[in-house]
Formats: C-alpha cells, sequence, structure tokens
C-alpha cells in the first residue's frame, strides 16, 4: 500500500484534491492507495503526554497503525505555510516518531509534492521536510515535485490543466517503480 498524506488541517484547503487525485492515478495504475488526511485527525495528543511514548493517544496509534505501518511507500503533499510546511504536518511526525521511530520511515521512499498559490510551488517547504524524512531514514525521491500556481488548475473543484495531471501521473509512476 502506498500512504498519500494530505499535509494540512486548513479548512477548505486544496490540497485534498491534488492527494485524492495522486491516490486516484495510483490505483488507475495497480498500486492499493489510502489518503491520511491531516484534516481528519484530532490534536487532543497535542500534549507533553505525547513524548512519553507508549501507550501514547490510541486515535494516534490507530491511525499509525492504518497508514504508516504497513506502508512502503509514501506521497506527502504539502501547502506552503510561512515558507515551510505545515506544522500540524510536524505535530503528526512528532507524534508518531515516540510510537516506533525506527519503524515509521526508515528504508521506506517518500515522493513530496509541494504546493503554493504562487509560484515556487513550495520549494523551500518541500526543502525542509526532506531533511526531516531523511533524518527520519526514508529515501526520498530527488524528483521533488513543485505545483504553482494552483488556482489557476481548478476549475470547479477539480483538477483540469492537463499538464499538470500528467506531471502527476508521472510522479506516480516513479513512486511506483522505487
Amino acid at each position: 500500500m502506498i500512504t498519500v498524506i494530505s499535509g494540512t488541517n486548513r479548512p477548505e484547503s486544496r490540497t485534498r484534491l491534488f492527494a485524492d487525485f495522486f491516490a486516484h492515478e495510483l490505483r488507475d495504475l495497480g498500486e492499493a492507495a489510502e489518503v491520511l488526511d491531516m484534516a481528519d485527525l484530532h490534536h487532543g495528543y497535542f500534549r507533553e503526554e505525547m513524548y512519553k511514548g507508549k501507550p501514547g493517544d490510541p486515535d494516534l496509534r490507530e491511525l499509525h497503525r492504518l497508514y504508516v505501518q504497513p506502508t512502503r511507500k509514501f506521497a506527502v503533499f504539502v501547502p506552503e505555510y510561512n515558507g515551510s510546511y505545515p506544522g500540524v504536518l510536524k505535530l503528526f511526525l512528532d507524534g508518531i516518531s515516540v510510537i516506533d521511530y525506527a519503524g515509521n520511515f526508515a528504508g521506506k521512499h517518500v515522493a513530496l509534492i509541494g504546493l503554493a498559490s504562487g509560484r515556487a510551488g513550495n520549494l523551500r517547504g518541500i526543502d525542509h521536510l526532506a531533511d526531516v524524512f531523511a533524518h527520519m531514514g526514508a529515501w526520498v525521491l530527488p524528483n521533488r515535485l513543485p505545483i504553482s500556481s494552483i488556482e489557476e488548475l481548478i476549475e470547479h473543484d477539480v483538477l483540469t490543466d492537463v499538464e499538470t495531471k500528467n506531471v502527476l501521473r508521472k510522479q506516480a509512476e516513479q513512486l511506483i517503480a522505487a
């Protein structure tokens, strides 16, 4: 299975739209794919107890069991927040790190896709996140994909830009081949 992470909890974010499209492409290519949306997480584990290890927050442990433990490959969609990636994604990574640090991402492949309304496609944010995943032992695909001016690629809450669809499909193929 490949876990596709929608890396924000901001209401009405376009990130989930891109993550869903990518998951659909993976399934179309014959891969099992599930979307883990940071908007669906409760954040009650955001307290000092989250760092005390097992057993930890039961809901966070269940997400870990379903979306992180069995997964060998990840695609992480990362909107630009203040020149980096959303804090909720960092909080999630920190929260699961005490559950099974060595088994979370070590030796697993991660594709990073940056999203921005502006011109840079969150290159800085996906670089920051690549460092975090590399520190945890993940193999970050070298072809990080920045997607810029995302509002121009969508019509009526549907990704319509053919070139963007093509580069996302190519990214899905490369993740599968990794």
